[in-house]
């Protein structure tokens, strides 16, 4: 009795090692650079999308598949993180949610993080050097507004309530443009721990953003989380590799077998 064929197909089981190594290398990018900004005040982790998620858990029988996949992006947590003091009366934590407007030079972003500075015009500018807007335009700091000729921001009476109304030695100057958004994950990281609207998004002002000068919020990445996190996508690599190597181990059997009869 002439024995009957057996269709295998050894290449699916490498496409779904494959695959899943390059899973394993888009969670160790986004694990990675969770934890690079530990300290970043105002960061918001990124965690994988449910789809990763899924894929990796039950991965498809047809190389076809993976089509639906290779465009999934990491989602942004925008869980508040820690709020800590500084004394600097530059430094301003959200309390609420809500986000600060700045200007950059491709238009609106927002942020959290509230580590601001004076640069050379005395304007209130980010970390990177973008003006912060209240009432639509920049926070210009004018020495003028000080009593006394005072002229440095130690001796301003610089004040920031928890309305977000600017004063300088009790002379209001503006309120900061704070604002949410109607859906959140309408907000795309746009770079230097800034977000951009994306089509859809509308803002919405807060009107009591609990505005605590002479704070900042930190970073909402929890440290032993992300390293539990390395230590299991070096767990699964080691198992990926060994599934190559049986892969490799069962196809040289194979060839071997049918190759005599």
């Amino acid at each position: 009795m002439a024995m009957k064929a057996i269709k295998v197909n050894p290449q699916l089981g490498l496409l779904e090692a494959l695959e899943g190594g390059r899973l394993l290398i888009r969670r160790l990018d986004v694990t990675a650079n969770n934890l690079a900004n530990v300290s970043t005040p105002g960061y918001k982790r990124d965690v994988l999308g449910f789809r990763e998620v899924l894929m990796r858990k039950f991965p498809f029988r047809s190389p076809d598949d993976w089509r639906t996949f290779k465009e999934v992006t990491p989602k942004t947590d925008f869980q508040h993180g820690p709020i800590e003091h500084t004394g600097n009366p530059l430094d301003l934590a959200i309390g609420s949610e809500g986000f600060f407007k700045v200007e950059t030079p491709n238009g609106i972003a927002y942020t959290r993080a509230g580590n601001f500075r004076l640069d050379a015009e005395r304007r209130l500018v980010t970390a990177q050097g973008y003006p912060v807007l209240a009432d639509g335009a920049p926070v210009v700091i004018d020495p003028g507004l000080a009593k006394g000729g005072l002229t440095t921001i130690e001796n301003i009476r610089f004040q920031v309530d928890t309305s977000g109304v600017i004063s300088i030695d009790g002379t209001e100057i503006g309120r900061f443009d704070i604002v949410t958004f109607n859906d959140p994950n309408k907000l795309k990281k746009y770079g230097e721990n800034l977000f951009v609207a994306e089509e859809g998004a509308q803002e919405i002002p807060v009107e009591n953003p609990d505005l605590r000068q002479g704070y900042l919020e930190g970073s909402n990445v929890e440290p032993l989380v992300e390293m539990v996190k390395l230590i299991e996508i070096q767990r699964e690599f080691e198992a990926i590799q060994k599934s190559i190597q049986r892969l490799g181990d069962n196809t040289s059997r194979m060839i071997e077998t049918y190759g005599r009869t």
